[in-house]
């Protein structure tokens, strides 16, 4: 199993928020990954590999991304998902 957060999941165990069966079960082996509007660099790779992906699953033939849209992409903000939304 996988699981992601942008909370911090031991401070709300600590207050009372998350319950602690749940906080070790999924605190196995954390792995902290900076978001990726800290890491722009790797908007290129991951924008090739869901076009291939997409590519891949759809059948159809798509070349790659225009440069225009490549630059929409690294120029974008990447806020993330914010700390009141519900997913």
């Amino acid at each position: 199993m996988l699981a992601a957060t942008n909370r911090d999941l031991r401070a709300a165990l600590e207050e009372g928020t998350f319950r602690e069966d749940l906080y070790y079960r999924l605190n196995v082996v954390p792995i902290d990954i900076a978001p990726l509007r800290e890491r722009k660099e790797d908007i290129p790779d991951l924008a090739n590999l869901f076009l291939a992906r997409f590519t891949k699953d759809s059948g159809r033939e798509i070349r790659g991304l225009k440069p225009a849209a490549m630059q929409m992409l690294l120029a974008h903000h990447w806020p993330g998902m914010c700390a009141n939304c519900r997913m």
